[in-house]
């Protein structure tokens, strides 16, 4: 069996199960669309209305867990959350524009596209998140545990 593209690894867990089961499902996207951009030639029409709705997917869940992020983050008080939500606007404004060059055929999608897509996940998982969850460690404890994950997977939901 083929080495997955972008392979989960258990020292990217924040400890916060909603958070840590979206970025394995981003991580998963990122695979399925990897596959398809390796197996198939996304110049045919067909191809890239494929490719658009891949992508579209990646957007509409990164968009999504953007949403409960930026929620715990407002929730908790966390002083980070203004950079952290302009680097989600800037992968999100990334994205569009990978949508249009593939919808206008302006530019291809290759794997050198999902290779730097790969690497935001890491650093940004890695580095930006874990501030947040360093900023948690901090905080006083309190009572309202299942609150915080419940308004991640509120946040979450679709719409």
């Amino acid at each position: 069996m083929k080495k997955p593209f972008l392979l989960w690894r258990d020292d990217w867990q924040l400890g916060l199960e909603c958070l840590d089961k979206q970025h394995m499902k981003l991580v998963d996207v990122l695979n399925q669309l990897h596959r398809f951009v390796v197996h198939e030639d996304t110049r045919h029409y067909s191809d890239r209305d494929q490719l658009c709705s891949q992508l579209k997917s990646l957007f509409d869940i990164a968009r999504r867990h953007f949403k409960a992020e930026e929620g715990l983050m407002q929730a908790k008080g966390y002083p980070g959350l203004g950079d952290h939500r302009r680097e989600h606007l800037m992968l999100l404004a990334e994205l569009r524009e990978h949508l249009r060059e593939i919808e206008t055929e302006s530019k291809p999608f290759t794997v050198s596209t999902l290779t730097a897509l790969k690497h935001w996940q890491i650093d940004h998982v890695t580095n930006s998140d874990r501030l947040f969850v360093d900023f948690l460690k901090h905080q006083p404890l309190s009572d309202d545990g299942q609150n915080f994950e419940a308004i991640a997977k509120v946040q979450a939901q679709p719409g």
